[in-house]
């Protein structure tokens, strides 16, 4: 990263100015958007020249803190001491032959410590280890944004914060009630909300975290992508393979690559899932620990890592309010926090891709020559240099200890060599399972010393090196960006495929052409060759290893049929033209496709021009370029996919986050100039953002139940929702409140001097505001109608990540009101918008619409519907009814769940062929078992069971689509001295 996320922190001015930090000179004049709207002037600084954060940490650093040499070496050695030490113990918990309690958790550990000892031998850790110019240089902690700013009291400061927030968050994990996390999470955010207020980048994660983290665990798994890819990582568990997938009566899974098994199964293991078989429900140490949590966490880091990427690049340029709009943006748009809730690979190849183009936006925004800078935490010291190459070896070195792994086992009596091999079938017992293959142990495709896996880890740790020696001193923030452009591009090769930096490729490319900026590859700063290699040192191990051990059956499968197949012939999905994913968009984005056009207009009229052309000025370049980078990312994106024959709703979310960053450099100026006191700030933008939200109350309960919820003794649901709405006691004093705060934000944010309104680039923009709430109308009508034919309003949002579009709705929920609310309130917010006195008010109160969708969107529609879309509740009414030894079969489906949250101890007969089950039910008379299956097979179950008492446990109100029912098999039961055939 060409400046971390502390180097913003070491501002000691709050965070709240409009004007962008320095390239290489002070900015003119804020984000170019300005101009396409009322311009916003840039706060001045309050911190004077003589409190730089630079000077502040000289006074507070002795005198004298050089060391002698001797000593820098014996650092050295403790460096090589901790790395060695740890990668040992690391190495030998791979290769122990058995699995070791909360493994992945001590994996995890082994390797951060590791990583401390690396960066300590590479002279990134210890401030003794700096040059005399960096020990000059290096700022204070106190310095950065993690000490009291702004007379902050201490208590309140990050440094106390930050802590006490982690450990609630902590401590609500633990507790064994988890029905408290959700709020126990709230009050871990809160707890930083106040340093939020003065910290746009910590309020980027406090917003981003709010909306995303309460109820991420707080409901099943939809079915089938979440539990198939869950089940996958479960199964890398069970089987203790992290190279070779699973799936259940499928043998093999060859279809996705590895990033989001891997990252499922490190949570999974390190949070202390119980993933053998009738363990995923079952309670673990006194605790019932939801898999769900587990599954959702890494999503949700990755979903804060791209804001927070997002963030760190546009406030490098544009200012820190934009950069703090531009992260938000992208957080409450409908398809970036939908997906950040979906543990599929939508969102873990996004993210990357997205933390990737960013750090491309940072490298292409650099003159070339600026270092980072170094900041000091007592005898440490830290910069990009050590996030950088930390992340480089933390994610790379693991790799190849697990492939050397392969060739040695650790017994009891210590080591034994041998080749590799590998188990063919389900883990933790269930092979004998109907359903399941008989297990056996195989052998590698490709043979040979050169094949094994050690001999692939040697390669790989060659290349390693190669990289580490060229950057062994390394200190330029552009050439320090472009590396961590390359580690991103290969977490998103290792999550998406070819796409991965494929994509990222294609927008560097167009960059050079239409940017004319032939230097950045001629004077050798786009580094291809040494970027090449990081991405196949830290993407390509899996594929190798994967095609070594299955060869051709592998690549088939994920490179030709996954990949180019879906690209020009068409595998499952839609076939369409352009305008499926115009379409899309519009939902996708809402309500913030409303300002599409001003975005598009500022990117065509400043990413256009040519450098140079507002005169010497290299921040007003280095926006141009960015703009550019962004433009021409979400355009690729959106002609890729909308050139491939197959076509799902979610396949245009590569495209999602460029359009709400470019949104959010618009924005920006549209706010105006903040008032310089905090308090009237924070109160004002408060007033202002939950003002819409009584509306929104209002308007729905005018129009019927904003709850949407129907009573379930009400057997023809009909128009109920509609028929009840709130009594005008209420609807009336919600509206007028929404009104009363609207009026108050106003006063408090009134400007205290005149603005300037004569600017063409200011009347453009009220015309472009002018128009956008004809287009938002439209958008949510779509959004809030229901017809006769499907798909109704409401539906539209599960379908930017589901697959089954024709998926029955459940009758019991009518969202019309609320979305009716939204629909009114943000295109009657918008369009106040365009009058010039109103405009900062509106775009925040607009702000608070975005806000309210994403929470209502996350926190209820979500949580309601997760039922009929997944299988939790009715596996979980199996494990309550049942008796130890009865079993779980799964008749005539195959959606995924139904393994997951068994971990696979579901015995499942697929096929449409009954002599199966009948054979299987004829060896076992007189048993009690029970049977997920679909509520239209119910019947036929029956039928098939021929004397069998069948009783339904639950109905379509539980699930509409799955149900569990118990039956007694006719017979008199086998004497337990003569077991069953199969088990």
């Amino acid at each position: 990263m060409s400046e971390d996320v502390l180097e913003d922190a070491a501002k000691t001015e709050p965070e709240t100015a409009a004007e962008p930090a320095p390239i290489e000179a002070a900015p003119a004049d804020p984000a170019p958007a300005s101009a396409v709207a009322d311009p916003a002037p840039a706060d001045p600084a309050p911190v004077a020249a003589a409190d730089t954060p630079e000077k502040k940490s000289a006074k507070k650093r002795p005198a004298d803190e050089s060391a002698p040499a001797p000593a820098r070496r014996a650092v050295r050695w403790q460096g090589w001491l901790l790395m060695v030490l740890s990668l040992t113990a690391l190495f030998m918990l791979m290769a122990f032959h058995e699995q070791l309690p909360r493994g992945p958790l001590w994996g995890i550990g082994l390797t951060l410590l590791a990583t401390l000892g690396f960066a300590d031998v590479m002279g990134l850790l210890r401030a003794s280890s700096l040059s005399e110019a960096d020990r000059a240089t290096a700022i204070d902690w106190r310095a950065t944004w993690l000490g009291p700013i702004d007379k902050e009291p201490f208590v309140l400061a990050p440094v106390v914060t930050i802590p006490v927030a982690l450990l609630v968050a902590v401590v609500g994990a633990l507790q064994p009630n988890w029905s408290w996390l959700p709020p126990i999470l709230i009050l871990a955010l809160a707890i930083l909300a106040p340093a939020a207020m003065r910290r746009p980048s910590l309020l980027v994660f406090v917003v981003g975290s709010g909306i995303v983290l309460p109820m991420l665990g707080a409901y099943g798994l939809w079915d089938p992508w979440e539990t198939h890819y869950g089940e996958v990582a479960r199964e890398m568990l069970s089987r203790d393979d992290w190279i070779s997938l699973w799936w259940a009566h499928e043998e093999w899974f060859f279809s996705k690559p590895i990033f989001i098994f891997w990252i499922e199964a490190l949570s999974m293991g390190a949070l202390g899932v119980n993933f053998h078989p009738d363990g995923m429900l079952a309670p673990v140490h006194g605790l019932s620990p939801h898999p769900e949590w587990a599954v959702r966490f890494p999503h949700y880091m990755l979903t804060l890592g791209a804001l927070i990427a997002i963030y760190t690049l546009i406030s490098r340029v544009y200012g820190k309010r934009a950069g703090a709009l531009a992260a938000i943006v992208v957080a409450t748009l409908p398809h970036f926090f939908l997906l950040s809730h979906q543990a599929i690979t939508d969102m873990p190849f996004v993210s990357t891709m997205t933390m990737a183009m960013c750090m491309f936006g940072l490298a292409v925004a650099e003159s070339g020559q600026r270092e980072v800078r170094v900041y000091r935490f007592g005898p440490f010291a830290i910069s990009a240099r050590t996030l950088v190459l930390g992340a480089l070896f933390a994610v790379a070195v693991p790799q190849m200890l697990y492939l050397a792994s392969r060739n040695v086992t650790l017994v009891t009596g210590g080591f034994t060599w041998h080749h590799d091999s590998f188990l063919f079938g389900s883990g933790g017992g269930n092979a004998g399972n109907p359903g399941n293959p008989p297990p056996r142990t195989v052998e590698p495709f490709l043979q040979g010393l050169g094949a094994e896996p050690l001999s692939q880890a040697l390669y790989w740790f060659a290349g390693l090196f190669v990289i580490l020696w060229a950057y062994r001193k390394e200190k330029r923030a552009q050439s320090l960006a472009m590396l961590a452009f390359y580690i991103f591009c290969a977490f998103a090769f290792m999550a998406k495929g070819l796409l991965g930096f494929c994509l990222p490729g294609l927008v560097a490319l167009l960059f050079l052409v239409a940017g004319r900026r032939w230097d950045f590859l001629l004077e050798g700063r786009l580094r291809i060759a040494l970027g090449s290699l990081v991405v196949l040192v830290v993407g390509a191990p899996w594929y190798v290893a994967m095609f070594i051990r299955h060869g051709n059956a592998f690549t088939d499968r994920l490179l030709i049929h996954d990949h180019i197949n879906r690209l020009t012939a068409g595998v499952h999905g839609d076939n369409a033209s352009i305008e499926y994913f115009f379409e899309q968009l519009g939902y996708g984005m809402f309500p913030w496709i409303a300002l599409a056009p001003l975005a598009i207009a500022a990117w065509i009229r400043f990413g256009t021009r040519k450098r140079g052309e507002a005169g010497a000025d290299p921040v007003a370049d280095a926006q141009r370029d960015v703009m550019m980078v962004i433009g021409f990312w979400g355009t690729s994106a959106f002609v890729l996919f909308s050139a491939m024959t197959t076509k799902f709703h979610h396949y245009i979310f590569p495209a999602v986050p460029a359009a709400g960053i470019l949104i959010g450099i618009a924005l920006d100026p549209l706010l105006g100039k903040d008032p310089a006191e905090l308090g009237r700030r924070v109160l004002g933008t408060l007033a202002a953002v939950v003002a819409p939200v009584l509306v929104i109350l209002g308007v729905a309960g005018w129009y019927g139940d904003p709850r949407g919820l129907t009573p379930i003794d009400v057997e023809t649901p009909g128009d109920w929702v509609l028929a009840h709405p709130w009594p005008t006691s209420t609807i009336g004093p919600l509206i007028l409140a929404g009104f009363a705060l609207a009026g108050m934000a106003w006063w408090v944010l009134r400007p205290t001097e005149k603005q300037d309104h004569t600017s063409k680039e200011g009347w453009l923009a009220s015309t472009a505001l002018f128009v956008a709430p004809a287009l938002l109308a439209l958008i949510g009508r779509d959004l809030a109608w229901s017809t006769e034919s499907h798909p109704w309003g409401m539906e539209r949002l599960i379908h930017l990540f589901v697959y089954n579009y024709q998926r029955p709705w459940p009758p019991h929920f009518d969202y019309r009101p609320i979305l009716t609310g939204f629909a009114i309130v943000s295109s009657v917010t918008i369009a106040l918008a365009a009058i010039r006195e109103l405009r900062p008010v509106m775009i925040r109160a607009f702000l608070g619409t975005a806000l309210a969708l994403a929470v209502w969107s996350l926190d209820f529609y979500l949580v309601d519907l997760a039922p009929h879309w997944g299988q939790r509740e009715i596996i979980e009414a199996y494990y309550e009814a049942r008796q130890p030894g009865e079993h779980l079969i799964a008749w005539q489906m195959n959606w995924k769940g139904e393994n997951f949250y068994s971990g696979n101890g579901v015995f499942t007969f697929v096929d449409l062929d009954t002599r199966p089950l009948t054979d299987w039910a004829s060896h076992h008379p007189g048993e009690r078992v029970f049977f997920v299956l679909e509520h239209s097979r119910v019947g036929s179950l029956r039928s098939t069971l021929h004397g069998a008492e069948v009783t339904v446990l639950t109905t379509e109100l539980v699930d509409n689509k799955f149900g569990v029912v118990m039956a007694q098999l006719p017979g008199t039961p086998l004497s337990p001295t003569v077991p069953p055939p199969d088990r």
